[in-house]
């Protein structure tokens, strides 16, 4: 890594658009075996990037919030059955709880917080 810039000088962003540097980049995992994994994670972490520019904490942290409830919902009532689509939300899920782990780390265990 070449990156000159102070660790100060990282914002919510910047962290973003490294996860998305990796899922698209990484050398680490069969692409193919995680396509609809990593599909999923893109259009998620895409998708809080542009909510970071205009959304408040608190806006922010609802809105996603209420998306992985929907998600863990349609999971557990098993509304979803297509093997591709499950890989998808599971990347989009897990994609929106790291992020939210960084804001705070108690979305990790307690997403009712």
């Amino acid at each position: 890594m070449t990156n000159k810039k102070k660790i100060i000088e990282f914002n919510m962003k910047d962290i973003i658009n490294i996860k998305i540097n990796f899922t698209i980049n990484n050398t680490i995992f069969d692409k193919d075996e995680f396509i609809d994994y990593d599909e999923g994670q893109l259009l998620a972490y895409n998708e809080m990037i542009e909510d970071i520019e205009i959304m408040y904490e608190d806006e922010f942290v609802n809105k996603y919030l209420k998306i992985v409830e929907n998600i863990d919902s349609a999971f557990e009532k098993e509304e979803i059955k297509d093997k591709k689509e499950i890989e998808k939300l599971s990347g989009y899920n897990n994609a929106i709880v790291e992020v939210l782990e960084l804001i705070d780390p108690i979305y990790k265990y307690d997403l009712d917080k």
